[in-house]
C-alpha cells in the first residue's frame, strides 16, 4: 500500500502521522537496533500507565477520609487504563491494522463507476470530527496538566499513621512516602512526573480516536458509495436502457457491486474482531466516567464550590468531550448499520424489473444473503452498539443526579 498520496485516503492520515499511530503500524517505520522506535515509545506508555494506576490505587488508601479524592482517584484509575489499554491493543494488533487500511483508498473498490464525490464528502467529514476531537482532548490534558497552578494556595490533607501531612495540590495527587517539606519544597518535579502521565492519556486517546472515528467513516460512506451504485445500475439520465443486447454488461456490473459489498462486509468483520474488545472497554469506562464526573460536580457544588472553581471547572471541561465523544462513538456504529441494512432497498430501487430472469436470480439470492449476515458490533448478545445505548447512559446519568438532588434537598430542608 502507499499512502503517500494523502488525498485518495479517507483516513486523516496528516493527524495519524503527527500523533505517531501511523508509523506505530506501518512495517516500514525505520527500525533501529531491529526496534520501532515508535513501538518502544508505546511500550513505555503502557509502563507509565500501568504504574500510575498503580500509584492511584495505593494513594487512594490515604483519601480514605476525604471522599471527594477517593471519587477522584477512582476516576483517574479507570481513565487511564482504558487509554492504557488502547494504547496496548494497538501496538498488539499493528499488523491486523495496518492489513485493513487499504479499505479507506479511494480506489479500493473494482467497480469504476462509483461516485467519487461520495468519498470526497467522507474524507472532509473525517478531517473536521478528528480535528474536533484534537481540540476537546487537549482542552482536557491542558486543564489537568495547568491547574496546580491555578490553586497554588490549596493543599490536600493526608494521614500517615497518627499524623497529618500537607501536600501542594498536584495534576493527579499521588500520595509520595516522604514528608511535606520535601514534596512541597521540590513541588516542580513531583508536578512534572503526573503532568506527563496526564499528556501519555492525552496522547493515547487522540491517537486512537483518530483511528476509529476516521475507520468507522470511511467504512459507512464506503458501503453508502455502494448503495448508490446498486441504485444507479442499468439508468442513463433517468432514462432506461434497452437492456436484452447489454445484459451480461449488466450482469458483469452487477457481480462487480457485490463483490465491493463482500469485500467490505469481510474488513468490517476483521475491524470489528479489533474493535470489539476496546469498545467493550470504552463504553463501560465512559459511562462510568461520564457518571462520576456528573456526581463530582453535583458534590463540589454542594460542598460549597463555585461553579467557576478550577476543581469544576476542570471536571465540566472533561465530562464534556467524554458525552460528546460517547455520543460520536454510538452514532458512528449506527450509520454503519443503518448503511449495511440499507443494501436490500438500493438493490430493490435499481431498474431491476427490466431485466433477464438471470439478473433476477443473482439479485434476489444477493438479497437473501443480506438479510442473513447479521453485521453488528456487538458487546453481548443482546446489545447492539446505537444511539439506543448513548441514551441508556444519558438516561442513567439523569437518574442517579435526580436522586442526589432529591436527598440533598430533603437533608438541607432538615
Amino acid at each position: 500500500m502507499n499512502f503517500n498520496d494523502e488525498q485518495n485516503y479517507i483516513i486523516n492520515l496528516k493527524l495519524m502521522k503527527i500523533t505517531g499511530f501511523y508509523q506505530l503500524i506501518s512495517p516500514y517505520t525505520p527500525k533501529y537496533f531491529g526496534f520501532n522506535i515508535y513501538k518502544a515509545g508505546a511500550t513505555v506508555e503502557v509502563i507509565s500507565g500501568i504504574i500510575s494506576i498503580l500509584l492511584l490505587c495505593s494513594s487512594s488508601y490515604y483519601y480514605l477520609d476525604n471522599t471527594n479524592e477517593l471519587m477522584n482517584h477512582f476516576m483517574l484509575v479507570v481513565a487511564i487504563f482504558f487509554s492504557t489499554f488502547k494504547i496496548f491493543w494497538i501496538s498488539r494488533n499493528s499488523e491486523k491494522i495496518w492489513n485493513n487500511l487499504d479499505m479507506t483508498s479511494f480506489n479500493f473498490l473494482l467497480y469504476t463507476r462509483h461516485k467519487k464525490e461520495i468519498l470526497q464528502i467522507a474524507r472532509a467529514k473525517s478531517i473536521s470530527t478528528t480535528i474536533l476531537f484534537v481540540v476537546l482532548w487537549s482542552s482536557v490534558t491542558i486543564a489537568w496538566c495547568i491547574s496546580p497552578f491555578f490553586v497554588k494556595d490549596v493543599y490536600l490533607n493526608v494521614k500517615f499513621n497518627d499524623n497529618i501531612r500537607r501536600f501542594r495540590y498536584n495534576s493527579l495527587n499521588y500520595v509520595y512516602p516522604i514528608n511535606e517539606e520535601s514534596y512541597n519544597e521540590h513541588f516542580l518535579y513531583f508536578y512534572i512526573v503526573e503532568m506527563l502521565q496526564v499528556v501519555f492519556w492525552g496522547h493515547g486517546t487522540v491517537a486512537y480516536d483518530t483511528f476509529v472515528i476516521s475507520i468507522c467513516i470511511s467504512i459507512a460512506f464506503q458501503l453508502k458509495g455502494i448503495a448508490v451504485s446498486y441504485i444507479n445500475l442499468n439508468y442513463i439520465k433517468g432514462d432506461i436502457k434497452n437492456l436484452k443486447p447489454n445484459d451480461l454488461e449488466a450482469i458483469f456490473n452487477l457481480k462487480l457491486l457485490i463483490q465491493d459489498q463482500q469485500n467490505m462486509f469481510k474488513k468490517i468483520k476483521e475491524i470489528y474482531k479489533i474493535f470489539q474488545p476496546v469498545t467493550f472497554v470504552q463504553l463501560a469506562a465512559q459511562s462510568m466516567l461520564i457518571i462520576l464526573q456528573a456526581y463530582m460536580i453535583f458534590i463540589n457544588h454542594f460542598n460549597g464550590f463555585s461553579l467557576l472553581s478550577v476543581p469544576i471547572i476542570k471536571l465540566t471541561v472533561t465530562i464534556a468531550p467524554n458525552i460528546i465523544h460517547l455520543f460520536i462513538t454510538c452514532y458512528l456504529y449506527s450509520n454503519i448499520n443503518d448503511q449495511k441494512d440499507t443494501m436490500n432497498f438500493a438493490l430493490y430501487s435499481s431498474n431491476w424489473t427490466a431485466m433477464s430472469i438471470k439478473y433476477k436470480n443473482i439479485l434476489l439470492l444477493t438479497m437473501q444473503m443480506n438479510d442473513a449476515e447479521k453485521l453488528k458490533l456487538r458487546i453481548s448478545l443482546t446489545k447492539i452498539v446505537n444511539l439506543e445505548m448513548f441514551a441508556s447512559v444519558m438516561h442513567l446519568t439523569y437518574s442517579i443526579i435526580s436522586v442526589l438532588a432529591k436527598s440533598y434537598g430533603n437533608t438541607r430542608t432538615k
